[in-house]
């Protein structure tokens, strides 16, 4: 009974951390009656296939989910009757890496020796065992499968990235760095890469560095609030009393952030009321002095902010309102 708690927390949980897009609702539904199902515990073939359909269509990542679910299915005769062969083939590998990210290594295992089986040369199924070989610790080993299939295909983007993840694995933040570089002087409309890079950059201290990385995302994909947020937040890190250009340019991406989210981002509000208030303290002179839209603007998200703190978190609002942000009268 613990046990099915615990699942049903979980996955209402996971189904919370998705958006409000026709698909990721969708993907929620389905999530929800696979995890809820009553007939034995058991949910339907066609809902778990539709299920980690959703997942890989959108590029959702759940894998304490796809793994209980989907090894359920591959291991089902009545479901092997059902799959066409392609079909059976990509669940079993979206299966493996869910398996690999939850640490099921023996599972894990039995899964890459089919598909190796199944596709001796396929370099997809290459990556795969390199996976397997650095959730063991292997990573010389893993390093080894990775270089072997550039050799054959130098543009294989899935063996870049996992040298990355080797050098990562074994502490070698710089080498990890210097790897993603290179991917990204081919690849470099790769958004995913560069926010990768950022937080590579982060970890090293190097902000500077972690901000063009970020406005990389933003010219690549203009249209996801999250790197616009992740700028902004980079360039008010970078702001001090002698940069507060900087401070400003944040104050637009945090307002971008806003447009893009029909105004429901917390974070945005709260580093665009940091940003504002920055100008104010650290400026000189007519520096410090906010525009008409900018007090306008800071009133109106001081407002949103104490309402949304007040409506999900009152206890909270104490320790808003002594941060000194807020403006004046609000």
């Amino acid at each position: 009974l613990r046990d099915l708690i615990d699942r049903s927390e979980r996955s209402r949980g996971a189904i919370a951390t998705m958006g409000r897009l026709p698909s990721q609702r969708a993907l929620a539904a389905t999530l929800d009656r696979c995890e809820n199902a009553g007939h034995g515990g058991h949910a339907p073939i066609d809902e778990v296939k539709n299920f980690l359909r959703l997942c890989r269509d959108g590029k959702v990542r759940l894998p304490e989910q796809i793994a209980r679910h989907g090894l359920r299915l591959i291991k089902s005769k009545e479901a092997k009757r059902k799959l066409n062969d392609s079909e059976l083939w990509l669940i079993n590998e979206q299966v493996c890496y869910a398996l690999l990210d939850t640490g099921e290594i023996d599972e894990a295992t039995m899964i890459v020796k089919a598909l190796s089986k199944r596709f001796p040369k396929s370099s997809r199924v290459l990556v795969l065992q390199g996976a397997l070989c650095e959730c063991c610790g292997d990573y010389d080993k893993a390093e080894e499968v990775y270089k072997k299939i550039l050799e054959e295909n130098e543009a294989h983007q899935g063996a870049w990235k996992r040298l990355c993840c080797v050098a990562k694995g074994r502490g070698d933040e710089e080498k990890a760095v210097k790897t993603l570089k290179e991917y990204l002087d081919v690849f470099c409309t790769d958004a995913e890469a560069w926010e990768e890079l950022a937080s590579l950059y982060l970890s090293l201290s190097m902000q500077k560095q972690a901000s063009f990385c970020y406005e990389e995302c933003v010219l690549i994909q203009p249209q996801n609030p999250s790197y616009h947020l992740k700028y902004a937040d980079s360039l008010y890190s970078l702001s001090t009393p002698s940069t507060l250009h900087l401070a400003r340019q944040a104050v637009g991406y945090y307002s971008v952030v806003l447009d893009l989210t029909n105004g429901s981002s917390v974070h945005a509000k709260y580093g665009l009321l940091c940003c504002l208030d920055a100008i104010r303290s650290q400026g000189r002179g007519s520096s410090s002095r906010l525009t008409e839209d900018e007090q306008k603007l800071a009133a109106k998200c001081a407002r949103e902010l104490e309402a949304d703190y007040q409506e999900k978190c009152p206890a909270l609002l104490a320790h808003l309102r002594a941060t000194g942000i807020l403006p004046s009268g609000t």
